[in-house]
């Protein structure tokens, strides 16, 4: 009888732990499933995906396993949408919901920032609207981040502080975010894509406060309070975005460095910016990287690459230097601009004509004068 009750007892346990087994092979089955449709929405069919709200309310406690799989399937819908960046069109919508599911997703705010604002005129056909429409897709993915990653309290208390050192000294300002990256990247979006220096200057203060920072947050903080200069603010801001791409790359981020020293040397005028210096860095710059060719383009122009940044640094320090010829030039005309740069080096204005670093041939991209912001700018065309 004793052996019988053991029996069923086993027979019992076996029948329960197949059920569960069964169970839980479904379940798995189930999950596959949506895996698979999580794919299949975000790579071929993202404007089928649910609202943030939906998602929120039926992943339950598994939100922060469904929010890793959108941000990694985010990658291959990118990756497979390349071609004339169609991929932003769906981009903000997938980061949205993803940094709802988790708010505490770093990579989505600075993808977003990072992606969403720029523009290349060579793969991208969109109209001022449209483009603007990106740009506040990134700032807004940003001013979420700052809102999931930052002390509120720490960052009004910034916002009112104008002394650097108690801002970089003084406990009640240190680390007002939990990482200084998406307002750093913010403080980039504002300054280059919605022309705002002054919002740039304080998501710079913000940078700065915080310990794991980059070397180049506190210079940044410091030159972005000046009320001039904006051609060494955009030196210096890419050279912090070099900083903070490819840290490995060490032959890059040397001249980074050496482009920052010759920075504050051209501020302090301890050297000066003339036709040896600017052939000299074009000679370091050829040196240092692989000749520019239409084929590696998206290489050269990747936002993750330190010599993206390094060489739109050397791009801002010729432009600056075509500028004071210009102001030159100006003087002797009455006011008016040279049309530009190869007008100002045959008329002996400048001694060494600057060539950029992205050129396809017989063109590519030139400095030339633009009557609307009275400056010049870089523009795709020949002289």
């Amino acid at each position: 009888m004793k052996n019988r009750k053991i029996y069923f007892y086993w027979v019992f346990l076996f029948f329960i732990f197949s059920l569960i087994l069964s169970f839980f092979y479904r379940v798995n089955q189930e999950n596959y499933k949506k895996i698979s449709q999580i794919k299949e929405n975000i790579v071929k069919h993202p404007e089928n995906l649910p609202t943030k709200e939906m998602a929120r309310l039926t992943t339950f406690w598994f939100k922060n396993i469904k929010a890793d799989i959108y941000r990694l399937e985010t990658i291959q819908y990118i990756g497979g949408n390349v071609i004339h960046a169609e991929y932003k069109k769906y981009l903000y919508t997938i980061l949205d919901l993803i940094t709802e599911l988790n708010p505490y997703f770093e990579n989505p705010y600075i993808i977003g920032q990072l992606l969403l604002p720029d523009y290349n005129y060579r793969y991208e056909n969109l109209d001022k609207k449209e483009q603007e429409n990106y740009i506040i897709q990134g700032e807004k993915i940003g001013l979420k981040g700052v809102k999931n990653f930052c002390d509120e309290e720490k960052l009004e208390k910034i916002k009112n502080e104008f002394d650097l050192k108690k801002i970089w000294t003084e406990e009640v300002y240190t680390n007002p975010c939990k990482s200084y990256k998406v307002p750093f990247h913010l403080a980039f979006v504002y300054y280059f894509h919605k022309k705002d220096p002054e919002t740039s200057a304080y998501y710079y203060k913000v940078t700065s406060a915080n310990k794991d920072s980059i070397e180049g947050a506190k210079v940044m903080s410091a030159i972005m309070q000046w009320k001039s200069w904006d051609r060494e603010k955009s030196i210096f801001m890419f050279l912090s975005m070099a900083k903070e791409s490819e840290k490995e790359n060490k032959k890059c981020q040397a001249l980074a460095d050496q482009l920052g020293n010759i920075g504050v040397w051209i501020i302090n005028k301890s050297i000066r910016l003339d036709a040896k210096l600017i052939e000299s860095i074009e000679k370091t710059r050829n040196k240092s990287f692989w000749k520019f060719n239409e084929k590696r383009e998206k290489e050269f122009l990747d936002d993750a690459k330190c010599s993206n940044y390094v060489n739109k640094t050397i791009r801002e320090i010729n432009l600056l230097y075509i500028e004071k010829a210009n102001e030159k030039f100006k003087q002797k005309n009455n006011g008016l601009s040279a049309r530009n740069a190869q007008a100002l080096f045959e008329e002996w204005y400048l001694e060494f004509l600057p060539t950029d670093f992205q050129q396809y041939g017989d063109y590519g991209i030139i400095y030339q004068y633009n009557p609307d912001t009275q400056k010049f700018d870089y523009e795709m065309g020949n002289y």
